[in-house]
């Protein structure tokens, strides 16, 4: 009886020895549903913002039981330190524009000068390049990005002379100053919500702004013109924790790339949709649109590109011909 008691005892152990290592051993697929904290730039009510959190519906939706993200905003963590903070590993992921970090990586804001689609970006070593950067300066892992092939424009209370903004404030940031500058114009620092005031007291003449969002701010009230053609594209960074996404299974971060994926090859369509919206709400509101010809956003260009070979002239001219047509 002792005999087979022993016997007994040692195939209970060798069985939970096996399943122990089983356990060890599972495919991460199996492996819990992750909550990642995510922090985006501006509440996601604001247009520019919408399209993140409709991406992180999907997310959550087909990558149920592997990984789900919650959104907090900059009442939470205040815009310009939410790049920090996903350095430092506090929040798990940054819907942000990289022009809000570029002190610490400047070579980022290349996909402001972008001409291709994010589709081409991945296809040709472009989208491997800018991930790579931002592992190294921000350890952060390069999802994606937001806006892509959306045009800033100078929009204005008063027509401008022969093309020309000479004496006109404009609120700017700092990747048009130079330019807004070589116009005849002098930028002036304002943050989105004070604009409004600012227009209605006449602290500015106007804004350089995207397409989307003036009617949504009330600016439509002041502004009467709209100078084109459209200039840079907007882009809005989706980026994780380097950390944290090393720390994730095959399956997870499979998911991630996959929405990511299925988000560029989509947003052509949802750009042009939301284009058509905000063209019409703006010719409805009055504002006119002024060509000013195709030097116009060339010289935008010629002076953007001038200024980011500055900072790191190698990584910039191999990138360049990735990122236009």
């Amino acid at each position: 009886m002792g005999r087979h008691m022993v016997r007994f005892s040692r195939q209970i152990t060798a069985a939970l020895a096996v399943a122990a290592a089983a356990t060890a051993f599972a495919p991460a697929s199996q492996a819990a549903e992750v909550q990642l904290k995510a922090a985006s730039f501006l509440p996601t009510r604001v247009i520019f913002a919408k399209f993140f959190g409709d991406w992180v519906a999907s997310v959550n939706k087909v990558c149920k039981g592997k990984v789900h993200i919650s959104i907090i905003g900059p009442s939470a963590i205040k815009s310009l330190e939410q790049w920090n903070a996903l350095k430092t590993g506090v929040i798990d992921m940054h819907y942000g524009p990289p022009n809000y970090y570029r002190g610490t990586l400047p070579e980022a804001s290349v996909t402001d000068l972008a001409t291709n689609t994010l589709v081409e970006q991945r296809k040709n070593g472009a989208w491997a390049m800018l991930n790579k950067i931002h592992e190294q300066k921000l350890n952060a892992h390069y999802l994606t990005q937001i806006g892509n092939g959306l045009h800033f424009f100078v929009y204005t209370t008063k027509p401008a002379k022969d093309g020309k903004f000479n004496g006109f404030r404009l609120r700017s940031v700092p990747i048009y100053d130079a330019f807004f500058k070589s116009l005849g114009a002098q930028p002036v620092r304002m943050a989105p919500p004070a604009v409004y005031t600012g227009l209605e007291r006449n602290v500015v003449d106007g804004v350089g702004w995207p397409l989307w969002g003036v009617n949504d701010f009330s600016w439509d009230k002041f502004l009467k013109y709209r100078y084109g053609p459209g200039f840079y594209s907007v882009s809005v960074n989706i980026l994780v924790n380097l950390d944290k996404w090393k720390s994730l299974s095959q399956a997870q971060k499979g998911c991630l790339n996959e929405r990511s994926k299925w988000f560029e090859k989509v947003w052509p369509r949802w750009r042009h949709d939301q284009n058509a919206k905000e063209f019409a709400a703006q010719n409805k509101s009055g504002i006119k649109y002024v060509d000013l010809g195709k030097k116009f956003a060339e010289k935008a260009h010629e002076i953007y590109w001038a200024s980011l070979r500055k900072s790191d002239l190698q990584f910039i001219d191999k990138i360049k011909p990735l990122l236009t047509n």
